[in-house]
């Protein structure tokens, strides 16, 4: 999506994710802090359900999120 002209802004908080600031031609997409936020208000059940086996969720961008230590993760 990086390689796209169009700048991205985010859809939660209008932050301008990459790119030029917003004008013609808008993207939307989520910033980090709105992403994390986001995750960190899904149940912890279903957190634990998608974390990688050290116990984080990698977001799209490659940002990692902590949401439950390993030894919680393990079924």
């Amino acid at each position: 999506m990086q390689g796209d002209s169009h700048p991205v802004v985010c859809a939660w908080c209008n932050a301008t994710v990459f790119g030029k600031p917003p004008g013609e031609g808008v993207s939307h997409g989520i910033c980090v802090p709105c992403a994390v936020s986001l995750i960190k208000r899904l149940p912890p059940e279903y957190l634990k359900s998608i974390a990688e086996p050290d116990g984080a969720v990698t977001l799209f961008s490659g940002y990692r999120v902590e949401v439950s230590s390993p030894a919680d993760a393990a079924p």
